[in-house]
C-alpha cells in the first residue's frame, strides 16, 4: 500500500472503533488508547518507516495519535452529557 493511500476514512474509523472499545472497557489514558488503536489500525508504511527514521514518533504519527485523542474525548463529553 502507498503511504498516501494508508491514510484514509477507513483507517480512521477504524482506529477510533478501537480506542472507543478501549475507553469503554474502563481505561481512562486516553493518549495511550489512541496510540495503540493509531498502531493497529494503521499501515505500518504509515507509522513504523517514519518512526525509526526519527527514532520516535513521526509526526504523522503523532498527528494521528494527537487527531483520534481529540475525537475520542469529543466522543467521552457527547456521552457524559
Amino acid at each position: 500500500m502507498e503511504y498516501g493511500e494508508a491514510i484514509n476514512d477507513q483507517a480512521v474509523v477504524r482506529a477510533l472503533k478501537l480506542a472507543r472499545r478501549r475507553f469503554a472497557e474502563g481505561r481512562l489514558d486516553l493518549s495511550q488508547i489512541a496510540a495503540e488503536a493509531v498502531t493497529q489500525a494503521y499501515c505500518t508504511c504509515v507509522t513504523a518507516g517514519e518512526d525509526a527514521a526519527e527514532r520516535d514518533f513521526s509526526r504523522i504519527h503523532r498527528d494521528l495519535i494527537d487527531g483520534l485523542e481529540r475525537m475520542l474525548r469529543r466522543a467521552a463529553e457527547q456521552e457524559a452529557t
